[in-house]
């Protein structure tokens, strides 16, 4: 499902809901997390953040901002890089409660929406650790110019009339009924952001398992949704390798149900499902059984 370049900012108040109201006085964060944009279609830069863990033993400034040049890790297919390769960290210092950053000249290649989303993740990212309220970005000693705010926080992230209205997406799920090898299925309703991804939304709750009685879970706990995505009508799911390690027959089954259930859609028609990336051979366009 590929998003308009133009598609402003939810970032800070996805960072509210991950990290809540965190408390500065802690000596150490439980969990750091590194912000990139979302590339939900995998073709181009989207205008949505998302995190994922911060895996570094170096839990400081230095320590995240290299991580963030680094890109995100490969396993995280649906991040893009963002900061240009070749930019290093010339200096840091923290004063007042502001990381002041200067960064080398190949930062300054960025401009408009990409300058926008590269000091957004450097900020989220950076406004996790204690004592960080702010952020400051220079390019060699360039100073600020080019930016509205001098200082960022995490919550200007969220431009002033940005605000996405929730969406509420109803589906049906579909599970083994406990008395045999059929589907039956429950409705459910998702209350999301029009930055979310329907599709991934729902498998997550089909993996999770049913909440009515008389179904029962066909995929395994284990499996994770990689990406998901919507292209005219077509929906494509990357699974982990792990829905292969079901037996043949509870597979079958198991796709059934995965199908069904994102046809339940309004924006789907079909479904191709890839493992770990690749096309997974007789799960390529698959269709519901016609009525």
């Amino acid at each position: 499902m590929k998003k308009a370049i133009a598609r402003l900012l939810l970032a800070a108040l996805v960072l509210a809901l991950a990290f809540g109201c965190a408390d500065r006085n802690q000596e150490e964060p439980e969990g750091l997390y590194l912000w990139f944009p979302v590339n939900p279609a995998l073709g181009e830069v989207s205008g949505i953040l998302d995190a994922c863990p911060y895996t570094g033993e170096d839990r400081s400034i230095p320590g995240l901002l290299s991580a963030l040049l680094a890109g995100p890790p490969q396993e995280e297919i649906e991040l893009a890089a963002i900061i240009p390769a070749g930019t290093r960290v010339l200096s840091w210092s923290l004063e007042n409660q502001v990381a002041n950053v200067e960064l080398s000249a190949a930062y300054a290649e960025l401009v408009g929406i990409n300058l926008t989303l590269a000091d957004s993740c450097i900020t989220l990212t950076l406004a996790q650790l204690p004592g960080v309220e702010g952020v400051r970005v220079t390019v060699n000693g360039g100073g600020q110019s080019y930016r509205e705010r001098p200082v960022l926080y995490p919550k200007d992230v969220l431009f002033s009339g940005a605000e996405e209205t929730p969406v509420e997406v109803t589906a049906a799920l579909y599970f083994r009924r406990e008395s045999g090898d059929s589907l039956g299925f429950e409705w459910r309703k998702f209350r999301l952001t029009e930055g979310s991804i329907p599709a991934k939304a729902v498998l997550t709750a089909l993996i999770a398992g049913p909440e009515d009685k008389g179904l029962l879970p066909l995929l395994p706990s284990e499996l994770t949704v990689r990406s998901a995505w919507v292209d005219e009508g077509l929906c494509t799911a990357d699974l982990s390798a792990h829905l292969l390690d079901l037996p043949e027959n509870e597979r079958t089954l198991a796709v059934s149900s995965i199908v069904e259930t994102l046809c339940s859609l309004d924006t789907v028609e079909q479904v191709q499902i890839l493992i770990e990336g690749e096309p997974a051979g007789e799960l390529t366009a698959l269709s519901p059984p016609t009525p």
